[in-house]
């Protein structure tokens, strides 16, 4: 029974045993059918996210192969790992050659320092974006990359090389660089234009433009030179700075002369830019002449004004090749700034000279206007003058040649009066006709210059001598004079005027006493020469030990109404001493210093043997037979003097004092059959004037001769207003010599002479 009792629970404890161990089983079963079931699943995530890992690389492989960017990885050593294709094409090296291959083989010696600092860099964790430099392909050519460069981590994290994307930049790069050129270019031909148009002189602006072009350009030689049609050839009018030190290795110094047929400029002078990229393959002398001094390269570009070529400019490099298009095109675009520019300078210094002339001219108004003033106010008193004046001439001429008993010493102060009364007169009838283009009139006579410079030693002495002692001056005059000085032919009153202006100039120049040497010498002879053939001219010279004069004053000092005299000065003298000068062919020459006196040189010109031909005889006039003459004048002394002048030579005079009364005296003298000879009268007359008086005279007897007496006889003859009754004119103050000369034509010789006499 124990032992069923045993059997029974062992098989109950059994049974517990296998329903527990059943129970462990099929838990146990459930849970690896669990984890089969996870695993089964963990297998297929694995496999599914491999796949889109490979999915993903292939994509990202297919991208880098793809990438026209250069994708390179390398470790932190510098080696590389990795090679895309863009990266053959960039650098020149297949994968096989570049993987394993340290990054130096991409870097120019130059720039070798730039790896270890880029490791560095992303050693640090730092990136390196669009860093831009220089790398070298595998034939040894250089690129121009821009380089972006990340660092590369592992599945911890742990930095462990470097990613690097390259682009190839050199076009961009060789654009911005032409772009950079073509600023620059531009800013210089901004600066050059601006500078040459602050110059109004052709060369200044040349300089400048050369200057620049060796300073900033550059060039290695340059020169601008002028055409003129229709020359065959240009010539170098500027060089710069630098290229003068080597312009005469190539034959091209300043004033030199270039021939255009022949030298390859015949194109440039057409208006054509010329570019010659290698000067030893042009076959042209003018490329060859460049050549022979080491250039290679050379530009010639036209300088253009209205479509017409004045001037070229050269360019030379000494380097084939040596300009590009654009600086071809920047010195086109410069030469026609430059061109623009001397067109300016030129227009400036035509407006310059057109105000400068019109300045003068403007002057020469105001100056002329106070010289019609002057001959106005002369024309006003030189009646009063010229009839004052007329009895002295009469009766010195008178005394002269009637009373031969004169002492010697009166017969000298005589002829001086009559000298210097002549030159009153003279003077007179220039300051008439100073302010109208004189002509001239007198006769040209031969002129003995030493007598003129002793008489007007004489004529001048009072002012050099007692009116300077008077002021406590001393002033020594004295005379050196060549022995055997020719004639010249001039009027001797103005050449004597001149001579007396100098003087007396040379006077007030010593207010403290000092000397004046009157010198007369041949002039353009060699020093010591005997040979007289050898001089053209015989000067006069007024030399003085004064103050002298300054610069400025020697400029001006021949320009009417220039003074240093202040209100005691006219600035007529030497004025009318250049006139004078004029008038006579004769050269004007002023040498002085301040301090160290002064020398006026007049030197005349010989005579020719034609124009001493041409100079009529001064004919001598004997006195004519006795002549019954009226004479008409309104001015008692005049009429008194020309009536005794006229019965010394054994005239019958019959004096009228005015017209109206001469026409009666006339009239009443042929209606008693006492018929005149000649009739004299005046011009200027109240109510009945001189032409009146002749008018109606040669009504009366046309065949009576009448001669006007008159201030005004040149002034009549230019504007040939003589009176068709007169048949002579005759000047005041009338001398005896011209009295005779004229009734003796007029009466015994008809038309021997015109009808002025002066």
């Amino acid at each position: 029974m124990k032992a069923w009792t045993r059997f029974v629970d062992w098989s109950l404890r059994a049974k517990r045993v296998r329903g527990e161990l059943e129970a462990r089983v099929s838990a146990r079963t459930a849970e690896l059918a669990r984890a089969v079931q996870d695993l089964e699943r963990e297998i297929a995530e694995r496999v599914k996210a491999e796949e889109s890992s490979r999915a993903s690389q292939q994509l990202l492989q297919g991208i880098v192969g793809s990438s026209d960017d250069a994708i390179i990885s390398k470790r932190l050593d510098g080696v590389i790992t990795s090679w895309n294709p863009a990266a053959e094409r960039l650098f020149g090296f297949s994968a096989e050659q570049a993987i394993g291959q340290p990054m130096l083989i991409l870097i120019p010696p130059e720039r070798v320092s730039e790896e270890p600092a880029i490791l560095k860099r992303i050693a640090s964790g730092q990136s390196v974006d669009h860093f831009e430099t220089v790398r070298v392909r595998a034939d040894g050519e250089r690129v121009e990359i821009s380089a972006t460069i990340s660092p590369l981590k592992d599945r911890d994290g742990q930095i462990v090389g470097a990613s690097k994307i390259a682009r190839d930049i050199t076009q961009r790069k060789s654009q911005e660089r032409k772009l950079k050129e073509q600023l620059e270019r531009m800013n210089l031909l901004q600066q050059i234009t601006r500078s040459i148009g602050e110059r109004q002189d052709l060369r200044s602006i040349f300089l400048v433009v050369i200057s620049a072009l060796e300073d900033r350009f550059p060039i290695d030689f340059g020169c601008i030179c002028l055409y003129r049609r229709p020359d065959d050839f240009i010539t170098v009018c500027c060089l710069g700075p630098r290229s003068t030190e080597i312009a005469s290795a190539v034959g091209l110094v300043e004033k030199s002369r270039v021939a255009i047929d022949g030298n390859g400029l015949s194109r440039c002078i057409s208006g054509h830019l010329v570019y010659e990229p290698d000067v030893t393959q042009a076959l042209y002398a003018f490329p060859q002449r460049l050549a022979g001094g080491g250039y290679r390269s050379l530009v010639v570009a036209p300088l253009l004004v209205e479509g017409q070529v004045f001037g070229v400019l050269v360019a030379a490099r000494r380097h084939p090749g040596g300009f590009s298009s654009g600086e071809c095109e920047s010195l086109r675009q410069l030469t026609e700034h430059t061109a623009l520019a001397a067109q300016q300078a030129e227009l400036y210094g035509a407006l310059q000279t057109a105000y400068e002339d019109l300045r003068q001219t403007q002057q020469a108004v105001m100056q002329q206007e106070r010289l019609r003033a002057l001959g106005q106010m002369a024309s006003g008193i030189a009646h009063d003058i010229n009839n004052a004046i007329s009895p002295i001439v009469l009766y010195t001429d008178v005394l002269l040649e009637k009373e031969p008993g004169l002492s010697t010493t009166a017969r000298g102060y005589l002829q001086t009066i009559q000298q210097a009364i002549s030159d009153v007169a003279d003077t007179v009838s220039r300051m008439k006709e100073f302010y109208r283009e004189r002509e001239q009139q007198s006769p040209m006579v031969s002129v003995r210059l030493n007598r003129l410079a002793e008489q007007v030693i004489s004529l001048t002495r009072a002012r050099w001598s007692d009116m300077a002692l008077r002021s406590g001056a001393v002033i020594d005059v004295s005379a050196d004079l060549a022995d055997d000085l020719p004639d010249v032919l001039g009027i001797e009153s103005e050449i004597r005027e001149a001579l007396t202006n100098l003087v007396l100039n040379a006077v007030d120049a010593l207010p403290t006493g000092g000397k004046i040497v009157l010198r007369t010498q041949w002039s353009d002879r060699q020093p010591n020469s005997k040979d007289k053939s050898s001089a053209s001219r015989v000067c006069l010279e007024v030399i003085d030990t004064g103050c002298g004069m300054d610069e400025s004053t020697r400029e001006h000092c021949l320009e009417p109404f220039f003074t240093t005299k202040g209100e005691q000065g006219t600035g007529l003298g030497l004025a009318m001493v250049y006139g004078i000068a004029q008038r006579h062919g004769a050269e004007i020459e002023i040498e002085s210093a301040r301090g160290m006196g002064t020398t006026m040189r007049l030197r005349f010109p010989l005579p020719s043997s034609d124009a001493a031909a041409t100079i009529e005889p001064d004919l001598a006039y004997s006195q004519a037979s006795p002549l019954r003459i009226l004479i008409v004048d309104d001015d008692q002394i005049l009429l008194n003097s020309l009536r005794d002048a006229l019965q010394s030579e054994g005239h019958t005079v019959v004096a009228a004092a005015g017209g109206q009364t001469g026409v009666d005296a006339f009239t009443a003298a042929s209606d008693k059959g006492e018929a005149f000879d000649a009739v004299i009268t005046d011009l200027g007359m109240p109510y009945v004037d001189g032409r009146k008086v002749a008018a109606a005279i040669k009504r009366a007897s046309p065949k009576t001769p009448i001669i006007l007496l008159t201030g005004w006889g040149q002034r009549l003859s230019i504007e040939g207003d003589v009176p068709p009754d007169v048949d002579r004119v005759l000047s005041k103050p009338p001398k005896l010599q011209q009295l005779r000369r004229a009734l003796s034509d007029l009466t015994e010789h008809p038309g021997r002479v015109g009808p002025l006499d002066s």
